[in-house]
């Protein structure tokens, strides 16, 4: 059983409609929550749908084959277990089924005893992981305040130094301070985003979400940032778009974002660049679904992204997975962090650049926050 005690959810995917059948009634009297579909296709919008413990998934099918929906697959549903089935014995397959992400490779016929003790031993090791993730994600995050505390109450102590509420201070002494306040508070900006991502990884963070006027907002977010714009002589223009309704948002995080893609787009702008916020009512698709939303873009004129960093952009691991550690010295979790905060928000961001002609992040926000 799952950590929660629920029933499995298995789905069956197999075009051959006695083996389904057989294979779903047997779970089903095994006690198994189970959805079967009879092509890959099929299966695709279940899982988009519903969250399923293991997909057993046969290799060959019409329509969509077993491989080509578990390459698909396995972006929508990266907790679920899939596990390969075949009437016929291929290693290139089965290697394949591995590198795709599948966990286990069985073959047809396959013992009802067998199979079921197969997804038993796959739902328990699953929630082991489950469990172990959560202990892990409940020490770090312990960790991380317990070392923030007195971070912080260093960066204080250094503040009160610099005010000289301690006493006059010579022109090393300051410069000495300045440097300290300098590297303790990039300290902790990096725990401050790691706490950050660690709440959004733990499990649903609840939201405060009040009705919010953007028309207010997003001039009130570019107004604090003018000063740190005008400094590299940007141009920071706001455009509004008309008719934008009061939706019901988390005002405080939803401006983390927006600072957070503002502060981007200034230290990545060349002096004398344009940096431009827009908003405007737009049909956006979420989800795969078209919706009426708010569109917030943030266009600057900056350095822009290689093709080939694109796809990492909201990944907390770019760094990692570019081999390309960011030239400004950031924690690389910023980004990470802004789309949690809008899938929250039942809303979608996304980007579009090009490297040496600058870059557009755009967030959408559904007009009906419930969707």
């Amino acid at each position: 059983m799952s950590v929660k005690e629920e029933k499995p959810h298995i789905l069956v995917v197999d075009d051959d409609e006695d083996f389904r059948v057989l294979v779903k009634t047997t779970l089903i009297e095994e006690d198994f929550d189970v959805d079967d579909a009879a092509n890959g296709k099929l299966a695709l919008a279940k899982i988009k749908e519903k969250s399923y413990d293991v997909v057993l998934l046969d290799v060959k099918m019409p329509v969509m084959d077993g491989l080509e929906t578990l390459r698909q697959a396995r972006p929508e549903a990266p907790s679920t277990d899939f596990v390969m089935i075949t009437g016929f014995q291929d290693i290139t397959i089965a290697v394949e089924s591995i590198k795709l992400g599948a966990r286990e490779y069985l073959t047809k016929p396959i013992e009802p005893e067998v199979l079921i003790q197969r997804i038993r031993s796959i739902v328990r090791a699953h929630a082991a992981e489950i469990r172990l993730r959560e202990v892990q994600t409940e020490f770090n995050s312990r960790l991380l305040y317990d070392i923030r505390n007195p971070v912080a109450t260093v960066k204080s102590a250094i503040g009160f130094l610099l005010k000289g509420m301690a006493g006059p201070l010579t022109e090393q002494h300051s410069e000495v301070l300045n440097h300290m306040d300098f590297n303790v508070g990039k300290v902790l900006s990096i725990l401050n985003d790691m706490i950050d991502i660690g709440k959004f990884e733990s499990g649903p963070v609840p939201l405060e979400k009040l009705p919010t006027n953007l028309d207010d907002l997003v001039p009130a977010i570019c107004g604090r940032m003018e000063a740190q714009a005008h400094a590299k002589q940007l141009s920071l223009g706001v455009n509004s778009g008309p008719g934008i309704p009061t939706l019901e948002l988390d005002a405080e995080k939803i401006e983390q974002v927006i600072t957070n893609l503002l502060d981007n787009a200034i230290k990545y702008t060349h002096e004398k660049g344009k940096i431009t916020v827009q908003t405007k009512l737009v049909t956006g698709t979420i989800k795969n679904r078209q919706q009426e939303c708010v569109e917030i873009a943030i266009t600057d004129s900056g350095v822009g992204i290689p093709a080939d960093e694109l796809p990492f952009v909201f990944d907390k691991y770019k760094e990692f997975l570019t081999g390309k550690p960011s030239a400004k010295k950031t924690t690389g979790l910023g980004l990470a962090i802004c789309r949690n905060i809008v899938e929250a928000h039942n809303g979608a961001i996304s980007v579009q650049s090009e490297h040496g002609k600058g870059s557009r992040f755009s967030l959408l926000l559904p007009i009906e926050q419930g969707r």
